[in-house]
């Protein structure tokens, strides 16, 4: 078996085992294109869009091809989506931030984009990066604070620490693994003396020589990371 789908739901969880008491490893957002390599009974082995593998329920699929339309990344922490424009309470999803999502055009101040269903929605337009750099990559991580942790995951809804920052970066253009063990061999990263570093670059934690955290750092002796919640504290000796 070796098929494509895209993830139905807003988020969809990626477990370990095909079972739902299965540690979940990652997560999926709405729209995201998945490789299917296997199956055992309603749950299929997946590969993600960054290289990642694991095990879905079907009911978090949609057995399509991604559409080609021009497409917006969700900015905000988290935007209502509506089946009707003139009808608040007609909600169709709450979509996160770092999503992916193709539209069709903008009307008033709304945008109606499309939902893997085969319905379409209104949300209110996002603002995209149009040029990386290290200012946008902290706006990016600060505009989630307090977001809280979720040992594998990607969305605004909770992340862990590698999912935050893989999130973040792809918003801001630049595509990175989903692990820190992963993260920190990034093809062309350069490793440089922490006081060279500048905002916006990260930090790799270590222990026993295994990588198990990774920070952005933003200067003044200043991370922001998620540990707990997405937050900002200081690597300085003897401050809080």
């Amino acid at each position: 078996m070796n098929r494509h789908a895209v993830i139905s739901t807003t988020v969809a969880p990626v477990h370990k085992q095909p079972v739902f008491s299965s540690e979940m490893i990652s997560q999926a957002l709405m729209w995201e294109r998945v490789q299917i390599q296997g199956s055992q009974e309603n749950w299929y082995q997946i590969c993600m869009e960054d290289g990642y593998d694991g095990w879905i329920h079907s009911f978090y699929l949609q057995y399509r091809e991604p559409l080609t339309e021009e497409h917006t990344f969700i900015t905000e922490r988290s935007v209502p989506v509506f089946y009707e424009i003139d009808k608040m309470n007609t909600i169709a999803a709450l979509l996160s931030y770092g999503t992916y999502i193709p539209m069709i055009q903008k009307i008033g101040n709304f945008v109606k984009i499309y939902l893997p269903d085969g319905n379409s929605g209104y949300m209110e337009p996002q603002k995209q990066v149009l040029k990386k750099s290290r200012d946008v990559i902290t706006k990016l991580a600060t505009s989630l604070l307090a977001v809280p942790y979720l040992w594998g995951g990607k969305s605004s809804f909770g992340y862990d620490c590698s999912g935050f920052v893989q999130m973040v970066l792809k918003t801001a253009g630049i595509h990175i693994q989903r692990d820190t063990s992963l993260q920190i061999k990034t093809k062309n990263m350069e490793i440089i003396q922490i006081d060279e570093a500048k905002p916006g670059d990260l930090l790799f934690f270590l222990e026993d020589n295994c990588t198990n955290h990774v920070a952005f750092l933003l200067g003044e002796g200043k991370i922001i990371h998620c540990s707990g919640q997405v937050k900002i504290e200081s690597i300085i000796e003897g401050e809080p």
